[in-house]
């Protein structure tokens, strides 16, 4: 229920074209097409793949169809975004453990605040990093090609 609900929040407001990830895209896949969403899905060209670490759990076959490597448009993103957060605040449990439900909260709430600072603090050399990687690539591929022609 709650992915098919997330898609829908996503479809309606951002529209057509959305690349999402999800850790069992193979198989929620056959549900969302047999979901009340599925004109929308197909009219809307709403795509999903299989996230980076995820992906290797896959068989071949799986890979090769649903794998973000492969799909075009997803570029350098892995899906793993989610992942990481709850990795991070993996750690807030022993010391959340014997709180009470007001410190849990005001432990994550803390958590998150602290963790978009850091990301935003670390925004613009994260952007000009990939800036820099892209002109690489672009360059080094630039130049393999011309060979071809």
């Amino acid at each position: 229920k709650y992915p098919i609900a997330s898609l829908k929040k996503l479809m309606d407001v951002f529209g057509p074209n959305i690349l999402y990830g999800y850790d069992i895209k193979c198989a929620f896949e056959k549900i969302l097409l047999r979901s009340s969403l599925a004109d929308d899905v197909k009219r809307l060209n709403i795509q999903g793949v299989v996230p980076a670490f995820h992906g290797h759990a896959h068989n071949q076959l799986c890979q090769v169809q649903h794998h973000s490597k492969y799909m075009v448009g997803a570029g350098k993103e892995d899906f793993e975004t989610c992942e990481r957060m709850f990795s991070e605040s993996n750690a807030l449990a022993a010391q959340t453990r014997n709180a009470t439900e007001f410190h849990r909260h005001q432990a994550l709430d803390e958590h998150c605040c602290f963790a978009d600072m850091d990301k935003y603090a670390g925004l613009s050399n994260f952007i000009h990093q990939n800036y820099v990687q892209a002109l690489l690539i672009i360059n080094t591929f630039t130049i393999f090609l011309s060979k071809f022609r």
